[in-house]
């Protein structure tokens, strides 16, 4: 067996209490929270283990990522379309799909997306928890609805997960937050040259930037080093595991509580139930073999995509509603690039320190729409820059060496660039979904997802709202050109959130407030797709804190905040 395939943790256990189905963010948070508590858990993740010696109670796991954009452009965690496809189309007048692509896809590995994020881990906003009420009635075309829990039930499970995984950032620097019942457990770290030169000309507009909170450590923490500052950060696993990525973090507590076995590279295909309740699920193991586990409960944690897309493929299974697959939200991006006279250095440090939260805006309030955070950052690594060089050359101009060479030599893309980007909230939309493709099919037959998603004209008009902001900022700066940056078709947030709602009512949901299927017995969801809207800040911190709080629920149903004790 390959080693990345290798089963990692107490392989003596043979029956378990539950069956998580996905290593990432709810997928380790969860498994934290249950192992702790005593519960015997089995995680199966389909993608390779990166890390050696996760349970290795003397040492630090070693990382196999390194400082290497070749290995990030390399199927090193990233599945291919031509085996692992995903269709696209806008709406149903495109036919069965328009594309036959990777449709906004996260790495399959051990940890999840959470690898090769940057993990800035901000909290949700107390009102984006409520726009159901806010907004709801004002919008055609949209689904909007509040959220079972709120703020005040998540805090004591947004500082429990901020220890856990170790966040950096200033309490009370964003003038949108809400209240804190523990300050954050390091300090910021070194601030960006870049950063801080467009922090004081966003500050002259009137604006409140401040130290981003993220899951990079700015001290040795949790017997991790401190970031090193490589830049190597967005779209990377990190070499040193400063990140607090969930392999090293919460991953590797429920591992060394002796409560845990993770097995690597098993591609669940089917969840099989009789009678309202999963009895196994069907696994593909590493060597193409076909494998079943049971359990008592069954946690679905693979994606937003991904968990609609095994209910769909398992008989429609908890869909009495019709709402599994419905409701997909990513975050709408609206981008603009600043190139400068002098070096912005932005290829240094982290991606991201610094970021403001003013233009998330006011619900119902036209002067200040609602969109999302804003983060400064730079440019691309020096492949991708040579890479895009060449392409626009030969668009424009036709290729020439000489051309190309000066511009290499130059790097305006990346050693004088400053982009900043808005995630900004998407409308939910129930004819935004995910099904099931009716012909094309995985390396393995199984039907690819199918995502039908057309952006609403909420998050367009704030878009078109806040762009010329974002320029403004920009000159400010002293950038010699700002230039808006075009969205794509298909986004490329890797923010996936909805599909499996949860909520009070059977009728326009499919899971309960706890995070369990109305319609299964013992099937929760911890992941993305719990997400009724998709707020306008990063979405790991909140899952993370989310799952932490339907594990609580599942061990403690009446008090789910005991397992913080």
């Amino acid at each position: 067996m390959r080693q990345s395939a290798q089963p990692v943790g107490n392989t003596s256990l043979t029956k378990f209490d539950v069956l998580i189905i996905g290593s990432g963010a709810g997928g380790s948070a969860a498994a934290a929270v249950l192992c702790a508590q005593g519960q015997k858990v089995l995680v199966l993740e389909c993608g390779p283990n990166r890390f050696l010696g996760l349970d290795a109670r003397d040492r630090q796991p070693l990382s196999l990522f390194a400082n290497d954009e070749l290995q990030g452009s390399r199927p090193f965690a990233f599945t291919d379309a031509s085996v692992d496809p995903r269709t696209w189309r806008t709406s149903p007048s495109d036919g069965e799909r328009k594309y036959v692509t990777q449709v906004n896809a996260l790495p399959k590995v051990v940890g999840g997306g959470a690898v090769y994020a940057d993990l800035k881990t901000p909290r949700f906003q107390p009102d984006d928890f409520h726009l159901g009420t806010l907004i709801g009635g004002t919008m055609t075309g949209a689904s909007w609805a509040d959220w079972p829990v709120d703020y005040d039930m998540l805090e004591p499970f947004y500082a429990w997960v901020e220890k856990q995984i170790g966040v950096q950032g200033e309490a009370g620097s964003s003038p949108t937050e809400g209240h804190r019942s523990t300050p954050y457990p390091m300090p910021p770290g070194t601030p960006m040259y870049v950063a801080l030169k467009v922090a004081d000309a966003a500050r002259a507009l009137g604006l409140h930037p401040h130290p981003y909170p993220g899951a990079v450590n700015s001290r040795p923490y949790d017997g991790r080093p401190a970031c090193a500052e490589c830049g190597f950060c967005t779209g990377f696993g990190c070499a040193s595991n400063a990140k607090g990525t969930p392999p090293v973090t919460q991953l590797r507590h429920a591992l060394l509580t002796g409560n845990c076995l993770l097995l690597p590279e098993r591609k669940v295909t089917r969840l099989n139930a009789s009678n309202g309740s999963i009895t196994s699920v069907s696994v593909i193991g590493p060597g193409g073999e076909q494998e079943r586990y049971t359990a008592d409960r069954y946690v679905l944690a693979a994606s937003a995509i991904e968990s609609a897309r095994l209910c769909l493929v398992s008989d429609n299974l908890g869909n009495s509603s019709d709402q599994v697959g419905r409701n997909l939200t990513f975050h709408r991006q609206t981008n603009a690039l600043g190139i400068f006279e002098e070096v912005t250095h932005a290829d240094r440090g982290r991606t991201i320190s610094h970021g403001w939260t003013d233009f998330r805006g006011v619900p119902n309030d036209p002067a200040r729409p609602l969109g999302g955070i804003v983060e400064i950052s730079g440019g691309p690594q020096p492949i991708q820059e040579a890479a895009f060089y060449r392409e626009v050359i030969e668009l424009f101009r036709g290729f020439s060496g000489e051309r190309y060479l000066r511009l290499l030599q130059q790097s305006p893309g990346r050693r004088h660039m400053v982009a900043l980007a808005i995630w900004a909230e998407d409308a939910p939309q129930a004819t935004n979904r995910v099904d099931l493709d009716p012909s094309v099919k995985d390396l393995d037959g199984i039907p690819a997802a199918r995502v039908t998603y057309q952006p609403h004209a909420f998050e367009l008009s704030a878009s078109d709202f806040y762009r010329p902001k974002l320029l403004d900022v920009l000159i400010q700066a002293g950038a010699k050109w700002a230039i808006p940056q075009p969205a794509p078709e298909l986004p490329e947030s890797a923010h996936l959130h909805g599909t499996l709602r949860f909520g009070p009512d059977a009728r326009t949901s499919v899971c309960r407030p706890d995070g369990r299927f109305h319609d299964v017995g013992n099937l929760w969801c911890v992941d993305g797709s719990l997400f009724p809207t998709s707020s306008g800040f990063n979405p790991t911190l909140t899952i993370m804190a989310l799952a932490t709080y339907v594990a609580g629920a599942m061990v403690f149903p009446s008090s789910p905040a005991q397992v913080l004790t």
